[in-house]
């Protein structure tokens, strides 16, 4: 490889210096600068060139990141960094626009609690698959339906947006939140989401919409959430348990 070309790529490829970069783009400038001269094995060649000597560093797959050899990050600062705009560009890519945050983390969202999380549910209309999105974190897009009817159109509109590192991401309002997270918990997520909830309940208890829990509970959904709910509000607050106690009477049933 001449030095020249070697010399000119760097130099294209520092413009993006602490910039994303995908495997195309790379591509691009390298074929650019190579013309006739091209082929692939030059250009993964020259990739794991400078992964070694540090001025790029993969992120996921087909994501590098651009950056200067003498600075070092670890892998949780480059998760602090950037996972949020990896997951968007992920999303983007492989599911429908209309999609939301699911379960525990939008609950935590909602809450101003933004850690990554080790496993992220995305509920979509058209995927069902787990994948990663950047070093060993998941995410699990999720579909929804009961007894065949498809859920999905209902649950998006009690969704809200936020914005997370520039990005833009639809969730599950508290109170839809609230019900997924008491859904099916696993032993390691049951206390956290338990005592999250109780939190919430205490905190907000004037403000949670309770039209919004009919409406969810009235799709026939949820019922083993809702009693979930009603258990932990009766260690909580009288006046909400009373509510919670309404809604299973009026649109499901209790589970004892």
């Amino acid at each position: 490889m001449k030095n020249k070309y070697f010399d000119i790529f760097v130099k294209n490829l520092l413009k993006h210096k602490n910039k994303l970069i995908e495997i195309e783009k790379i591509k691009n400038i390298w074929k650019k600068i190579l013309d006739t001269e091209y082929s692939e094995k030059k250009l993964y060649k020259i990739i794991y060139y400078l992964k070694n000597r540090e001025y790029l560093q993969s992120l996921k797959k087909d994501i590098l990141l651009v950056k200067d050899p003498e600075k070092k990050y670890t892998n949780q600062q480059l998760l602090e960094m950037y996972y949020w705009n990896i997951l968007k560009k992920h999303c983007n890519e492989f599911v429908d626009w209309k999609r939301y945050i699911w379960w525990i983390k939008a609950l935590e969202l909602n809450h101003s609690s933004y850690d990554i999380p080790e496993e992220i549910i995305i509920v979509n209309s058209n995927k069902q698959c787990t994948e990663t999105v950047m070093f060993d974190k998941q995410i699990l897009f999720k579909l929804y339906s009961s007894d065949e009817k498809k859920l999905f159109s209902t649950f998006y509109k009690l969704t809200r947006k936020i914005y997370i590192k520039n990005n833009v991401f639809p969730i599950a309002n508290t109170e839809l939140a609230i019900l997924e997270s008491l859904y099916n918990p696993s032993v390691i997520n049951k206390w956290y989401a338990d005592e999250f909830i109780k939190k919430i309940l205490r905190k907000n208890k004037n403000s949670l919409d309770t039209k919004v829990r009919e409406q969810i509970v009235k799709t026939s959904k949820h019922h083993s959430s809702i009693n979930r709910l009603y258990k932990l509000a009766q260690t909580v607050d009288p006046e909400i348990t009373e509510k919670i106690k309404s809604i299973i009477k009026r649109y499901s049933y209790f589970i004892w």
